[in-house]
């Protein structure tokens, strides 16, 4: 007979096993903690009272969450489906590292979220179509998968930062080719060799059999538009307010003055011609937060070139880009109202 305490003792032993799957659940999203996550969701959880289209709370929030994680290390592909992914069993969630489009989506998501539980789910909808959590449904694209699934999320204001000068670039996104291109170190085998690993990573490669290659659009302001060489500057309507750079361009503060602090912006490569090394073109190279100190705009984005997160000045950063670049300008998104 199952006595009282037999059913008493097996109870006790069902929800410890229940909490233990839950920690275990927790430490396969959430990366161990470091000291940027504390000071960022103090921000997340503290609610202040808004109007509906109240502009400078929604840049002051970005603001101020974005600056919690400067100096956090950069590292290219840190992030993965957790640990029951397919193929990438990298944290789903670390603050310990970024990259740039990592680094924007902590910053939107936590913009978007009240607590650590609505954070989680709204980065899973910034990161998935749909916030399905697996490798294929990633937006693994700016401008074909990232931007246009985010559309309820993010609004394109490129147009009205620039009406008279914004520019569209094209690409052909080869996904299939793309998947085909995948190398081992992908998915992060304890032995690239094994034949464990080989057949994961040619069942992966696979997975490009579910798309087409499609042609992705995305709008732009040039360059050019900002710096202004002497023919261009005569034709523009006012000199008030410029400056120059450091290669002597006078510089567009009536284009720059229009991008919202806390805006996302995103470095526009028309047709970047890269698909000998990753088995696709591209046309959007690296993402970033729009700052604004006092009169000056800056770029908060984790770096590359640099290795953590930084603010670099707008106009200083996007001069080392005029000559000779395939990188032509950027597009700028801003989160809508009811996100936050």
């Amino acid at each position: 007979m199952f006595s009282i305490t037999h059913f008493s003792k097996a109870n006790t032993l069902v929800t410890f096993s229940a909490l233990l799957s839950l920690v275990l659940l927790s430490l396969q999203v959430f990366a161990q903690q470091t000291p940027y996550e504390e000071p960022f969701f103090s921000i997340v959880n503290h609610k202040e009272p808004m109007q509906q289209g109240d502009n400078s709370h929604r840049a002051k929030r970005i603001e101020a969450i974005s600056e919690t994680l400067l100096g956090a290390k950069y590292e290219d592909g840190s992030l993965g489906e957790g640990a029951h992914g397919v193929y990438d069993t990298d944290p789903l969630i670390r603050f310990d590292v970024f990259d740039c489009t990592t680094y924007v989506e902590a910053v939107v998501a936590g913009a978007m979220s009240q607590s650590k539980a609505t954070f989680e789910k709204n980065l899973k909808q910034l990161r998935y179509k749909n916030g399905q959590v697996e490798f294929i449904y990633r937006n693994h694209f700016p401008s074909l998968d990232w931007i246009p699934n985010n559309q309820d999320k993010l609004t394109d204001i490129t147009h009205l930062v620039a009406p008279d000068d914004v520019q569209l670039a094209q690409a052909t996104i080869d996904k299939p080719s793309w998947y085909k291109n995948m190398k081992a170190n992908r998915l992060k085998c304890e032995s690239e060799h094994s034949l464990s690993c080989k057949q994961r990573l040619a069942q992966l490669q696979q997975e490009g059999r579910h798309f087409q290659p499609e042609n992705s659009t995305i709008a732009y302001v040039p360059l050019s538009a900002i710096y202004l060489k002497e023919d261009k500057l005569k034709e523009s309507k006012s000199k008030e307010g410029e400056s120059k750079d450091v290669n002597g361009n006078s510089i567009n503060h009536r284009i720059l003055d229009r991008i919202p602090s806390g805006s996302v912006i995103s470095m526009v490569r028309p047709n970047w011609n890269i698909k000998k090394w990753i088995g696709t073109n591209m046309n959007v190279s690296h993402q970033s937060i729009a700052i604004r100190k006092g009169d000056r705009l800056y770029l908060r984005h984790a770096s590359q070139t640099h290795k953590h997160v930084i603010d670099e000045d707008f106009i200083t950063y996007f001069s080392k880009y005029l000559d000779n670049s395939s990188l032509k300008g950027f597009n700028v998104l801003v989160l809508k109202d009811r996100q936050y």
